[in-house]
């Protein structure tokens, strides 16, 4: 029996922190991270038999979505192999096959849900679309007075409200404008 640790890296989760975590039950040389390349996973399945045993810090690891940690799930218990998920210790499938038909079942579940939610919130999204509304900041055209409203609070001749009530936008989407503009040389920077 082996045992082997993969991580990859996932929001909020540096590369390091996770083989840190790994290394306190699995050798360094067992050890594999996506920065080995792609293919890094598909190759450690390749290596894993009946009776190993994959540690991985968190769900994370084995994918971004619920369907693909219940694909990834599926493929190392496919080949016999048993995981265990560090920061939620009831994932280990070494305490009975109950476990692993429990968490397929409820990574099922889960994915099935998050394909419901996107596909409802697509829905959403073009219903508005076609009620005309506009998703994102609103446009703005540089026009002569945009610009010398800009150009005057540069140069600290007006006042923050001043320049909101000539350029009439928004206070975020003032300074956003304003850096634009600097850029692209139409006000000094």
């Amino acid at each position: 029996m082996s045992v082997y640790g993969y991580a990859r890296i996932s929001a909020g989760k540096g590369l390091k922190i996770q083989v840190k975590a790994l290394s306190e039950e699995v050798k360094e040389e067992n050890i594999v991270t996506d920065a080995a390349g792609a293919n890094a996973f598909c190759a450690l399945l390749g290596r894993l038999q009946a009776g190993d045993l994959l540690v991985v810090p968190s769900l994370e690891a084995l994918g971004s979505s619920y369907e693909a940690v219940l694909q990834a799930w599926k493929q190392v218990t496919g080949t016999g192999a048993d995981i265990r998920v560090l920061d939620l210790p009831l994932l280990d499938t070494r305490q009975g096959a109950q476990v692993s038909g429990i968490v397929q079942q409820v990574l099922g579940f889960a994915a099935e849900r998050d394909k419901k939610r996107t596909s409802l919130q697509a829905q959403g999204i073009a219903a508005a679309k076609e009620r005309g509304v506009r998703f994102g900041r609103p446009c703005v055209e540089y026009t002569q007075e945009f610009i010398a409203a800009a150009e005057a609070f540069r140069k600290r001749q007006i006042t923050l409200p001043q320049a909101l009530e000539r350029t009439g936008i928004k206070k975020s989407s003032f300074y956003y404008h304003l850096k634009r503009l600097a850029e692209l040389g139409l006000i000094s920077a």
